[in-house]
């Protein structure tokens, strides 16, 4: 059983990563339920802007998750972290004192690039300093940690926007990044954050290997997972709930709420279970079984039927963080099987960062995708009383040809070797 003091007291420095990234979690919740009208009664921006806008934050990690892999191996990872959270920083206020909808969108690109350039980093550190038996465990306790920030941000947020202005929210998210950014620097100084880089001259066999390195089942389960959250969770379930169900705001709050707590506990043993079956069936398994309680979403006929759907939802999207393990697995074998750089230690570790910005890269495509897709299908059968049986089915036969790839796919190695 997962004990959380032993993951303390043995493991401080990733204990105050997740605190950190719990954080900036946070930020990306904290500003979701006074975004619009900050756009819209402050800004003056239509409804297409205001979904741009809301769409810039996943479109800043996007774009950067590849590039930040490749800083951390020029610059290090103790380093990328600060610089991340300075931009995180920097971009909040910004953000706070936008003049102009234009200003506010750069500021909301920014914090996507922010967020990537952190979380990458502190993912990728994670992965590297535990060892191949708890490599599982400890991505499952990071992803916990960050799964607390949808739960804890709205309700952070709201009453700030609230009692104080709806811009506001966005300065109380730069203190609180800026108190992070202070902790993480106090750690690097004692040289808490020091790993191992490619030194200048010597990155010439980091460049020989291919994007197939990168690309393996484990992107393909990020995708799905991505997915499903955005489509699902941040679109179809409003929609459904509020043109289906006749259900109030407040309604649909709670069921998020419980949803996303389901999805904590269950990253709490996802990674016990992936190591005892390995990674590829259990994922295999937790997005087929999604797939199945997408179609069966439109059967809901009251607030606690739906409750009970998202809950068991939450769930199977617990296992996110493991496709994050099995894409660090999957990377150093195939450098090792390949020899790439001659397979060194340092060689190896450049490949997983690098790798983990694509494999993130590959879930955020999953994160702009997903609301796109849902909602497009959605408006396309408006009027039809088939409606929501039609748009959740073509959602779930999506997530359920991913599943399939998954198991499809042919896995070399699906247990970490042990580090000597």
């Amino acid at each position: 059983m997962f004990k959380l003091s032993e993951y303390v007291n043995t493991q401080p420095n990733i204990v105050a990563l997740s605190l950190v990234s719990l954080v900036v979690m946070m930020g990306s919740s904290m500003v979701t339920p006074s975004l619009t009208l900050y756009a819209q009664e402050i800004l003056f921006a239509d409804e297409f802007l205001v979904g741009v806008v809301i769409a810039g934050f996943a479109i800043g990690r996007l774009i950067f998750d590849i590039p930040a892999g490749i800083i951390s191996d020029r610059v290090g990872l103790n380093r990328v972290m600060i610089l991340g959270l300075a931009i995180l920083v920097g971009s909040s206020l910004l953000a706070g004192v936008a003049p102009s909808y234009w200003v506010l969108l750069l500021a909301r690109v920014l914090e996507g690039i922010g967020s990537s350039i952190y979380v990458s980093a502190a993912i990728a550190f994670v992965l590297l300093s535990s060892e191949g038996a708890r490599r599982r465990t400890s991505i499952g306790s990071y992803q916990s940690m960050l799964m607390l920030g949808p739960i804890i941000g709205p309700a952070v947020g709201a009453p700030i926007a609230a009692f104080f202005g709806y811009n506001v929210p966005y300065f109380a998210f730069a203190l609180m990044v800026a108190v992070g950014l202070l902790i993480i620097a106090i750690l690097n100084y004692r040289g808490r954050f020091n790993v191992a880089r490619p030194a200048p001259g010597q990155e010439n066999a980091l460049h020989q290997a291919n994007m197939t390195v990168y690309l393996n089942a484990a992107a393909i389960a990020t995708f799905g997972f991505a997915f499903l959250r955005s489509g699902i969770y941040t679109t179809g379930l409003p929609l459904f709930a509020y043109g289906g169900l006749a259900l109030s705001v407040f309604d649909v709050g709670i069921i998020l709420t419980v949803a996303s707590a389901a999805n904590l506990a269950s990253s709490l043993f996802s990674g016990r279970i992936t190591q005892m079956y390995g990674m590829q069936k259990p994922l295999f398994g937790a997005i087929l079984a999604s797939a199945a309680l997408v179609a069966l979403t439109p059967l809901a006929t009251s607030m606690v039927s739906l409750l009970g759907i998202m809950t068991l939802m939450g769930v199977t999207s617990g296992f996110f963080g493991q496709s994050l393990a099995w894409a660090a697995e999957q990377i150093e074998e195939k450098v090792k099987r390949k020899q790439y750089g001659k397979g060194t230690a340092l060689d190896i570790q450049s490949h997983v960062t690098r790798g983990i910005g694509f494999n993130r890269m590959i879930g955020d495509l999953g994160l702009v995708l997903g609301p796109v897709f849902v909602g497009y299908v959605i408006s396309a059968f408006t009027g039809n009383p088939l409606m929501w049986f039609i748009s959740y089915g073509l959602t779930s036969a999506v997530l359920g040809a991913v599943s399939l790839s998954i198991l499809g796919t042919k896995v070399k190695c699906d247990i970490m070797p042990q580090r000597t």
